[in-house]
């Protein structure tokens, strides 16, 4: 029986914060024209064109939702792949390197981009194109959008690779995330679907290359990692008291991602999970997102969360000025793991000043070493005479212990108190050399209003292409004096030094209200 060819084409449209589409360099069974190789069944063509987006707004309530494109250099498109893997075996049936690029500031151009005076609606902007359309094999696939890959993606994307490669988990370090061509590199951001992979029935295959451009498929994009901003100008309790030389960094941070969000269940404000993500419905302050390390990796459940964070330790120096942003892959979790150990958080530093303690200096500088005992600021050298003389202890300061715990601190290191050159905090007695110290921030995704429930679902957390935004408004004491590991307590039960409302940033925006730090 003779098969008759019938030519259609695939038209393609690609949205979220960024649309993009069309293809170059091609690496696919049957590129469509290709010699000495035999096309496999079916053997029907037709044509495929795409409408990429990157403002990253499907499915959210635009005129409500909070929402910003960022910073020119998170828009620059420089490399665009399309995939298209085939449903009846799960592998890459059309990998197309695209010719088409953005400066981030200007619309995008390239060979591969459909021109408004060839056909109107598809006519091109910064954060929108059409790619040209493609011919291809009449049939069911399911449509795979990269932008500025990593090379190992490119690896994993090539013709005949399965799907399987593109859900095993990818490994780096925060570090690399902001390195040449990281993920997130300035004028390099990965993005990729926002919501899995596009089905795309052999129906919506278009007989021509026109009507493929006219019907574009439309994707929408979203970058592969968080963003957090710190900001505000806090007020200092007790009067008096003064803080200087702010600074701040992520801890907790995740090691491990999926080249593409994982969905899972929405928000619910009983606490507990709702029905599944669907795709092209809901809002997107609803969603959440399972990463490789979502369930069982607390030290609380029996898990072991060494090698799948990073974390801070001791008296690092940050670098993050108040304003400042910073980058981190995303990390979630299941209710029962809202745990310490696992939750992405905020360390603010400071040179903290006690009322009359003399005059402020910058870390670098040296700020006014002192100590600490339930609430009572005590000199270097008061410190020193009452560890040399007990009886110039003041009696309120041995009803409250202090006495003892000076035992306790002579009986984990006898030298202590001579001359310390280093922060500590034991036997209940903080020290704070040059005044240097710390407090810490869990980052919160769902607010009190989605997920009132305390530890329910999704409260605690970083999702990808969210911007979560923490303003601090009060300090009430002078915190920690060392950063100590992360324990296992429960994130809703931490009331050491943080009330918190947590608000979620095309980026979609998070805002944490953090109104004490202590």
């Amino acid at each position: 029986m003779k098969v008759e060819w019938k030519k259609l084409m695939f038209g393609l449209a690609i949205g979220a914060g960024m649309m993009m589409a069309s293809c170059s360099d091609e690496e696919n069974f049957d590129p469509g024209g290709s010699t000495g190789k035999e096309t496999p069944e079916p053997t029907e063509k037709a044509f495929l064109s795409m409408r990429l987006s990157t403002g990253s707004l499907a499915g959210t309530r635009v005129a409500v939702d909070p929402t910003t494109s960022g910073r020119t250099e998170e828009q620059v498109v420089n490399h665009v792949r399309m995939v298209l893997y085939e449903t009846k075996n799960n592998t890459v049936r059309y990998s197309w390197d695209l010719n088409v690029s953005t400066d981030g500031m200007n619309e995008f151009t390239g060979g591969d981009v459909v021109r408004g005076e060839d056909v109107p609606s598809a006519t091109p902007t910064v954060s929108r194109f059409v790619t040209v359309g493609r011919e291809v094999v009449k049939q069911d696939y399911e449509l795979l959008i990269l932008i500025n890959p990593p090379g190992e993606l490119l690896e994993i994307t090539e013709q005949g690779n399965p799907r399987s490669y593109l859900s095993r988990a990818a490994n780096m370090t925060k570090e690399s995330l902001i390195q040449p061509y990281g993920i997130a590199a300035d004028n390099n951001f990965y993005m990729t679907n926002h919501q899995d992979l596009i089905f795309i029935p052999e129906v919506e295959l278009r007989d021509n290359q026109r009507m493929a451009e006219e019907n574009p498929v439309r994707v929408e994009v979203e970058r592969a990692v968080a963003k957090v901003v710190v900001s505000g100008v806090p007020e200092v309790v007790p009067h008096g008291d003064r803080i200087d030389n702010l600074k701040w960094g992520l801890d907790v941070t995740n090691m491990y991602t999926y080249w593409m969000r994982k969905m899972t269940f929405i928000a619910n404000s009983g606490g507990v999970p709702n029905e599944m993500e669907q795709l092209n419905a809901g809002y997107r302050e609803e969603r959440y997102a399972e990463d490789p390390n979502f369930t069982r990796f607390s030290s609380w459940n029996g898990g072991n969360p060494v090698g799948q964070f990073e974390y801070l330790s001791g008296t690092p120096e940050l670098s993050k000025n108040f304003d400042d942003y910073d980058y981190t892959l995303e990390n979630t979790m299941d209710a029962a793991d809202q745990r310490h150990d696992v939750t992405t958080r905020v360390v603010i530093s400071g040179t903290y000043t006690p009322n009359g303690f003399g005059s402020v200096a910058t870390r670098n500088g040296g700020g006014i070493s002192f100590y600490y005992f339930k609430g009572n600021a005590i000199r270097v050298e008061a410190m020193r005479d009452m560890v040399n003389d007990r009886g110039q202890i003041p009696q309120e300061l041995r009803d409250a212990g202090l006495e003892q715990a000076i035992e306790n601190v002579l009986a984990w290191n006898p030298n202590a108190f001579n001359s310390p050159t280093a922060s500590f905090s034991e036997g209940g007695i903080n020290f704070y050399y040059q005044g240097v110290c710390y407090y810490t921030v869990l980052i919160r995704h769902f607010s009190n209003n989605m997920v009132p429930v305390l530890m329910g679902y999704g409260r605690y957390g970083v999702v990808r292409n969210n911007v979560y935004q923490l303003s601090i408004n009060k300090i009430i004491g002078p915190g920690q004096p060392v950063i100590n590991p992360p324990g296992t307590d429960p994130d809703d039960e931490d009331t050491s030094w943080i009330s918190a409302d947590v608000n979620i940033m095309r980026w979609y925006i998070r805002n944490q209200n953090v109104e004490e730090l202590l």
